[in-house]
């Protein structure tokens, strides 16, 4: 058995496993991933797949991959606040380009292939994670849509925030669907299959 490095941190079979299941996700959505690739791109037998996920197989890796990459979802979106005093369409500019941002990445990739992958969308557990991520986005677009201003009195801003829910949620909405769709056309593959008379870059 190989012996780890000195000062090379530990990297359990179960983190190979969903870090591989996060990058297959991406590529190719949940369907298209055998438990076959994702042990061959873990480097992880089927004997410690299954022990870390007992019964649950392919499926239960989707929803630890799936949790993970939510978190990484908000991290960056919360890396990215709207400027605060800024002008309305500034901070929609701001939030546009974040959503841009967001979806170019691997977690964002996997959410528009599980989003467009009717087998995922079958199973109950799997399409409320995926639903439940893409409320969290939003709530995160309503958070940057306040913009609030540090120095404004806390219990106003939240009074109006209050008043303003609906325009903001009706906004966020509309945000994250345009970005969606700017995504699912760059998405690799994808958008080959919807443009065939386009060269691939």
């Amino acid at each position: 058995m190989e012996r780890r490095g000195p000062g090379r941190p530990a990297y359990d079979s179960k983190q190979r496993l969903v870090a591989a299941t996060c990058k297959l996700l991406s590529e190719r959505g949940f369907e298209a991933t055998s438990p076959v690739m994702i042990q061959q791109r873990s480097g992880i037998g089927q004997g410690s797949m299954y022990h870390h996920f007992p019964g649950k197989g392919k499926e239960g890796l989707a929803l630890d991959a799936i949790s993970h990459m939510r978190a990484s979802t908000l991290a960056f979106l919360d890396g990215t606040p709207a400027p605060v005093g800024a002008e309305v369409e500034a901070v929609r500019e701001h939030i546009v380009a974040a959503l841009d941002r967001l979806f170019d990445r691997r977690e964002g990739q996997a959410l528009i292939r599980l989003m467009a992958d009717g087998v995922a969308g079958a199973i109950k557990p799997l399409a409320q994670a995926t639903q439940d991520w893409c409320d969290d986005i939003r709530a995160a677009i309503v958070v940057m849509l306040r913009a609030d201003d540090p120095h404004e009195d806390p219990e106003v801003a939240d009074a109006a925030a209050r008043f303003l829910a609906p325009e903001f949620e009706h906004l966020a909405e509309e945000l994250f669907t345009a970005a969606l769709g700017r995504g699912l056309v760059r998405l690799p593959k994808i958008a080959f299959y919807l443009f065939p008379e386009r060269e691939e870059a």
